[in-house]
């Protein structure tokens, strides 16, 4: 007998999401073009950041990340402990190297007198972080303002890995605003609260930064010839200035994104509502739920138990 697995979230389609992909199918562009930027747009101003820079997943956009800050061989990185691959392997890419950071008993994110404790250690033995990359586990948020309070003093740079986050908020801030970070990103797999199919995007307020990721999202290549800076006799197209990647979004999916991002309200009413059904089913029994920190938002991409 065949047993069924029961997904634990899948995507939400309708009409209008239909509509906005059979559009683009008809229209000039399928691959990189006018609907990838209305999406970036639309996702900056949802999450009030200044550049959003949309890519083939949040894989590939916590790599361009990586990339962006110049991670070497030499360097570290930190993460959470508990966390999906990708939060460790965008650092293995560069040739880094990556050390846990464990998290809190309670809100199962980084513990920061865990952090602080590894910072003054990491700081006397000449091996502190380059970049840290707090998780917001199932769209919880992180202490973000201590975390970021530390950049400041140990000179780290910060990459929120917000994949299980859009929607979420901290101190009434929107998670992707990257106020107390330099780069934030998000995942739109089926499994997320809105989808692309298979998609993510970088935020930043910073032009340089995003300039550099755009560059390592496209071939490591430049089209604006004011900003070649190799000199050549040769009048070209482009300019390749570093090794980069393509993990360019289609059209198409962007499309799906943006029709997607309209309904993000509502697909987190629905997410709270089913969290509330269980802590009220379950509430008499020996079950520890994640702790929201206070103050905060959570878009509930899971929700998260720990028992005995």
């Amino acid at each position: 007998m065949l047993i069924k697995a029961v997904p634990y979230s899948k995507q939400n389609i309708n009409s209008k999401d239909i509509r906005s992909v059979k559009k683009v199918l008809k229209s000039e562009y399928l691959t990189t073009g006018p609907e990838v930027k209305k999406f970036e747009n639309v996702i900056s101003k949802f999450v009030k950041s200044k550049y959003s820079i949309s890519t083939n997943s949040a894989t590939s956009a916590l790599h361009i990340a990586c990339l962006s800050f110049g991670l070497k061989k030499k360097d570290i990185v930190w993460t959470s402990s508990i966390s999906f691959v990708a939060s460790a392997n965008c650092a293995k890419y560069c040739g880094s190297s990556v050390d846990f950071l464990d998290i809190n008993n309670e809100t199962f994110n980084i513990d920061i007198d865990k952090l602080k404790k590894k910072l003054i250690k990491a700081k006397k033995n000449n091996k502190l972080p380059k970049i840290l990359i707090p998780v917001h586990l199932a769209g919880s948020p992180c202490d973000m303002k201590s975390i970021y309070n530390l950049s400041k003093k140990y000179k780290f740079k910060i990459i929120e890995d917000a994949s299980h986050a859009i929607g979420s908020k901290y101190l009434n801030t929107n998670i992707g605003s990257c106020k107390y970070s330099d780069i934030t990103v998000f995942s739109f797999h089926p499994v997320k609260m809105i989808t692309t199919c298979e998609g993510g995007v970088a935020t930043t307020n910073n032009l340089k930064i995003y300039k550099k990721l755009k560059i390592f999202r496209e071939h490591g290549i430049v089209r604006e010839k004011k900003n070649f800076i190799f000199s050549s006799k040769i009048d070209t197209h482009y300019e390749q200035q570093y090794l980069g990647y393509n993990y360019r979004l289609s059209d198409v999916h962007a499309a799906l994104g943006t029709s997607q991002l309209k309904r993000l309200k509502k697909f987190i009413k629905i997410r709270n509502k089913i969290k509330n059904t269980y802590l009220r089913e379950l509430k008499n029994y020996p079950i520890k739920f994640q702790k929201i920190l206070p103050n905060t938002t959570c878009s509930y991409h899971l929700l998260l138990v720990n028992v005995n």
